[in-house]
């Protein structure tokens, strides 16, 4: 589908808009809920209990969530598949990058369809005593480990490189210097996100690694849960 250069331009601006608010947002909530499985399943089943308690919580994520999600991700289809495309234009780096943006894109939309029917409508999870232990059961799958592997190093990259994206579209970063330095935040916000990600996903597993060194040491002073998880 050809569209003009000036919609072609409009569209880049709302879909770069989308993914850093509120897509990039949500990513991070998210990995901060899912740390708690760090805690234990205690904690992180109240976590999420907290989270669908929440008033209006169905709008927020129908209206906040999943309609930005889905213009993010027609969007991001089409500028790969039919649009005009920037590959070839730049040099060999921003081609890498243009090119990784556009697969994890694509990953993304299996990762989050799969994710989103296991933790929403997969009649075991509805069913489940607890959330954090239906992860785990499903985690201990080689296949569906790996593959949440890769769904949440694709997240990250395409959220940092994804800022990079915004910082040109939206003017933020003009120059050679500045998009330089863009291209560098980005980078550290894909591997800092990585990590965390990574190990709350390991949480779920009993192997990840509880940041006691970023707790405050009066936590328990406020929550009986951090304290019980920085004791294990």
């Amino acid at each position: 589908m050809k569209v003009s250069d000036r919609t072609y331009f409009t569209l880049k601006r709302l879909h770069s808009l989308t993914g850093v608010v509120p897509i990039g947002l949500f990513l991070l909530e998210h990995f901060f809920t899912n740390s708690r499985a760090l805690q234990g399943a205690g904690a992180f089943d109240q976590a999420a209990a907290d989270l669908a308690r929440l008033p209006y919580v169905t709008l927020v994520e129908a209206f906040g969530i999943w309609l930005p999600i889905a213009f993010h991700m027609v969007m991001g289809v089409l500028m790969a598949t039919t649009m005009q495309a920037n590959a070839g234009r730049h040099g060999f780096a921003r081609n890498w990058q243009y090119t990784l943006q556009r697969v994890t894109g694509l990953l993304l939309v299996f990762y989050i369809l799969f994710h989103t029917w296991q933790t929403r409508f997969d009649p075991r999870y509805l069913h489940s005593a607890s959330p954090y232990l239906f992860m785990r059961e499903q985690l201990a799958h080689p296949a569906v480990f790996v593959f949440y592997v890769v769904g949440i190093l694709s997240a990250c990259w395409h959220f940092g490189n994804g800022l990079f994206g915004f910082s040109i579209h939206w003017g933020l970063a003009t120059g050679r210097a500045a998009q330089r330095r863009a291209a560098r935040l980005g980078f550290a916000v894909f591997v800092v996100l990585s990590l965390v990600g990574l190990n709350a996903l390991l949480g779920f597993t009993g192997h990840g690694v509880y940041p006691d060194w970023l707790t405050k040491p009066h936590g328990a002073e406020h929550s009986s849960v951090v304290w019980r998880g920085a004791q294990r």
